[in-house]
């Protein structure tokens, strides 16, 4: 059988095994860097966590209770990726693979702007993450109105529904790396606006948001909120660093 993932779309020199296809996109992996160190990582700490706040608990509860919050989590983030597959074969303009980098999806493509695909096409693949994260959101608020406050289930809802909110929000970022940044681009094209002028827009947008995005981190921190100011300024970083141009993509 011959191997149907495309090595253009990964890095020369070593060799890429086939796992299988996720909506009909071959699954892949290079080297040994697949190995779920995300999962470890995220694991450990809630169970670390868990320790804290359930100190009656025993060992195997705690471990039970971490693995489950680090599967709602980075699980969100693989219905984000897996959703822009999907989109991307329904409009006929596939992903060229999903490369598994420390137990996370990684999409590749070969040419992601290619000219046969259309500003609606480029739309609609970068659209599949935040709607799907919408609506994971919206089932995670219905079921936290039936689940007590307080209770290891209730700690579970909660980190769904804040990652799902987090990927919602933080995706939409119009920065080129993350899916605002091409929705934002092939709209305004799409509408007819000139190449230049929706550079110049992009990178106003990029600006300001940037800005935006650092001063909420002095707010969160102000506010204590660590995690909050840490992913704001992560994002704003990005942002602002992109439309100054000291960022290449």
């Amino acid at each position: 059988m011959t191997n149907p993932v495309n090595p253009m779309a990964f890095k020369p020199g070593k060799r890429i095994l086939y796992l299988g296809s996720i909506f009909g996109t071959p699954l892949a992996i290079q080297g040994v860097n697949w190995l779920p160190l995300n999962q470890l990582v995220v694991w450990g700490f809630f169970t670390w966590n868990s320790f804290k706040k359930y100190t009656s608990w025993s060992k195997f509860q705690h471990v039970i209770l971490g693995g489950l919050q680090m599967f709602v989590l980075l699980g969100s983030e693989w219905c984000h990726n897996l959703a822009h597959v999907a989109a991307a074969r329904s409009v006929g303009k596939p992903v060229d693979a999903v490369r598994i980098l420390f137990g996370m999806p990684i999409l590749l493509y070969d040419q992601p702007e290619h000219p046969s695909v259309t500003p609606r096409q480029h739309i609609i693949r970068s659209s599949g993450g935040p709607i799907c994260n919408t609506v994971l959101w919206l089932i995670c608020k219905i079921f936290q109105r039936s689940v007590p406050a307080g209770s290891p289930t209730r700690e579970i809802v909660n980190t769904a529904t804040g990652m799902n909110a987090f990927l919602v929000s933080a995706s939409l970022v119009p920065v080129p790396f993350l899916d605002g940044g091409p929705i934002l681009k092939w709209s305004l094209i799409e509408r007819g606006a000139p190449p230049a002028k929706v550079t110049a827009m992009i990178t106003r947008s990029q600006q300001i948001t940037g800005a935006g995005l650092l001063g909420s981190a002095v707010i969160a921190i102000c506010k204590r909120n660590w995690l909050m100011a840490m992913l704001m300024t992560f994002l704003g970083a990005i942002s602002l660093a992109t439309g100054l141009g000291k960022l290449k993509y």
